[in-house]
């Protein structure tokens, strides 16, 4: 199996996969966009090992080191952390309640881990107070009880903490519903670049793509989709769940793009609408050389539960070059990368975990 993936990536690294790039500012999109070939360039489905850690109602985890942060629904503690060389619990964390160092609602809405000054920090939405509340896990795990470092108001827009600091954040923010019958030809998203109480827009879509149909269905899908932070640089992707586009925020240098499924809907068509909810991109796991990514190319349905439907993991480096593509064989909905085992754990849509070794070779 091995020399079948070995064999698989040496050809796919040496594909000239990005064919084509232009510097071009389009009318629709703002950003220059590399086209890509990635579609249906898998190799072998990957072999899955089930885990168990002993968490129930997992429903959302993260990776930092070490580390696996999971969010469960157990009012007792709603943030337990497992160390993958135990695989064992080694804490539980973030009760119920009112207090200033417990949640009403725990959401991982930012998806971004962070180690400061050696510990691990664990930014959450506590979204009934509209609160962005960052846990300090080392220290908890040092006083055995739920430390807080800092918390902030917070509007639940897709978010990037730039520099680890709540004080620099990239946000795209949708419209208010107010807004929406003096929308205009305007795009229904607005990208923005917060430092302290300084706000600077990024223009990204300069108009809203036309629609093929009347009523325009579905107007925020085209612009819908997660942000995911770079572990230490200042660089963010941004999954296109609704078009076949991975944008790319260098923060680092200034300079931002776009990669795209070549010969699919662009920015520069006319929207189809969609009869069934298909998705394109919809998680991502992170390290420092590349990035791994769900798939559902189109035709997939999100929410159909046949078992013939499943998503392809992709990977992608920083600077929009495909890396190889692995089927899976399990209905995954979440993806975590772990670097320090070199290993890639998956949730199911039933909430069930599958590790799976890093097939990539660079």
């Amino acid at each position: 199996m091995r020399k079948e993936f070995a064999s698989f990536l040496l050809s796919a690294l040496f594909l000239p996969l990005v064919l084509s790039c232009s510097s071009k500012k389009g009318e629709y999109l703002s950003l220059p966009v590399k086209e890509v070939d990635y579609l249906g360039k898998c190799g072998p489905a990957l072999s899955a090992t089930p885990v168990d850690w002993g968490v129930l109602g997992c429903h959302e985890f993260v990776i930092k080191d070490t580390l696996c942060l999971v969010l469960t629904n157990d009012a007792a503690g709603m943030l337990e952390v497992v160390s993958l060389n135990s695989n064992s619990v080694i804490g539980k964390f973030c009760t119920k309640g009112r207090a200033a160092n417990e949640f009403n609602h725990v959401s991982d809405v930012i998806n971004q881990p962070y180690v400061k000054n050696g510990d691990i920090f664990y930014p959450l939405e506590d979204y009934m107070d509209s609160k962005l509340k960052t846990v300090n896990v080392s220290e908890s795990l040092r006083k055995h009880a739920t430390v807080i470092e800092s918390e902030c108001y917070f509007s639940g827009d897709p978010s990037s903490l730039l520099d680890n600091d709540i004080n620099r954040m990239f946000q795209q923010c949708t419209i208010e519903p107010y807004e929406m019958e003096n929308l205009g030809d305007k795009a229904p998203v607005h990208y923005w670049l917060c430092e302290g109480d300084h706000e600077k827009e990024l223009e990204v879509f300069p108009k809203r793509m036309k629609y093929a149909c009347d009523e325009m269905p579905n107007i925020f899908c085209p612009y819908a989709g997660v942000l995911f932070k770079h572990p230490s640089k200042n660089i963010v992707v941004q999954l296109s769940s609704g078009m076949d586009y991975i944008f790319y925020f260098d923060f680092e240098t200034g300079k931002h793009f776009a990669i795209h499924q070549k010969g699919t809907v662009s920015y520069d068509d006319a929207y189809p609408g969609m009869e069934r909810n298909e998705m394109y991109f919809t998680d991502a796991a992170m390290a420092d050389d590349f990035f791994f990514v769900l798939y559902w190319h189109e035709g997939n349905d999100w929410k159909s539960q046949s078992s013939e439907y499943r998503p392809e993991l992709l990977a992608f480096d920083w600077k929009g070059n495909f890396l190889g593509g692995y089927k899976l064989k399990e209905r995954i909905s979440r993806i975590e990368y772990d670097a320090i085992h070199n290993v890639i754990y998956g949730m199911t849509t039933s909430e069930e975990i599958y590790s799976y070794t890093n097939p990539l070779k660079l």
